[in-house]
């Protein structure tokens, strides 16, 4: 790994370990898919501007733009759907846990679809600590509360699943795209898949109040979560294998659950902390396991990529 990727690899890690906190402050004032919906909205206006500004190329060719549409469909439109609703009833360092199992199923999937990425027995167990370690942190849920809790926690189990779908995708078909106009592209679609959601919300009579925290959340998710996190994350699938970018979960976690401890007053309990353990492990093993792809080409007219991007 290179220190320009490295660098991208580390700034990922601190962004999007504060994104879970700034959902929890969000949806306390507003209707949880309203202000995803805002997010991605905020999202693919920010990034198409700054595309179109740049004169970057937007993806091109049916499978590409497939490809594209389909991973921000779920990335940005159904995961932030699951996510910013479970927030409300799931302290955010526990989401981020449960968002930690993602390499998991990636590194299962990667054996099949992705060259050179194959399981080995380390790999294999952490297979089974992974999978141990949801099963105790959907159990944890009833240390919460009942009902809507264990069902939000069920929804986090299987998100992570669709992320690891993504991922293959993503390093199999968008590597060669610019991550700007990419994710441009993929959250507008995911700002489609929302809005029948809100539609819904709306019918519901529940009061939408845009305080100065909720604005400052949903500006910080947008620009600095997606504007910088996402766009990061595309750039290192030109450089990692899919596996190698699921472990940031590792570093991501443990400040998730270290600022909503801090800055939220949220509580950790056995459950969780015996759930989180599993999860971490299974990813330290992966890391082990795992080695970074050679790095990639640069894009076209570009002499270099650059974290900046």
């Amino acid at each position: 790994m290179t220190p320009r990727v490295a660098a991208a690899y580390i700034i990922q890690c601190l962004v999007w370990g504060t994104t879970w906190a700034a959902i929890k402050i969000g949806v306390t004032d507003v209707a949880p898919w309203t202000f995803a919906l805002a997010r991605s909205i905020l999202v693919a206006a920010f990034l198409g501007a700054v595309a179109l500004a740049l004169h970057l190329p937007f993806p091109r060719g049916r499978k590409t733009l497939v490809a594209a549409a389909l991973t921000g469909g779920f990335n940005a439109g159904a995961s932030w759907a699951i996510i910013f609703w479970a927030e409300q009833f799931v302290p955010s360092g526990l989401v981020a846990v449960f968002g930690a199992t993602s390499p998991i199923w990636t590194a299962l999937l990667a054996h099949f679809l992705v060259e050179h990425d194959r399981l080995s027995v380390l790999k294999i167990l952490a297979l089974v600590l992974g999978f141990g370690g949801i099963v105790v942190l959907v159990g944890a849920s009833g240390e919460i509360s009942a009902g809507p809790a264990l069902l939000a926690a069920v929804l986090l189990a299987l998100m992570t699943l669709g992320w690891a779908i993504a991922a293959v995708a993503m390093s199999r078909t968008l590597t060669t795209v610019h991550p700007i106009p990419a994710i441009a592209l993929g959250t507008a679609t995911g700002a489609v898949v929302l809005v029948p959601l809100v539609i819904i919300e709306a019918a519901t009579g529940r009061p939408v109040t845009w305080t100065p925290h909720a604005i400052a959340a949903v500006v910080y998710l947008a620009l600095i979560g997606s504007g910088v996190g996402l766009v990061l994350n595309l750039w290192l699938y030109r450089r990692l294998r899919p596996t190698t970018i699921a472990l940031a979960q590792l570093l991501i976690t443990v400040e998730a659950v270290l600022v909503g401890a801090l800055a939220l007053g949220e509580q950790v309990t056995l459950g969780m902390a015996a759930g989180a353990v599993l999860v971490l492990s299974a990813i330290a093993l992966n890391a082990r396991a795992g080695r970074p792809r050679p790095p990639g080409g640069p894009l076209p007219g570009q002499a270099a990529a650059s974290p900046a991007e």
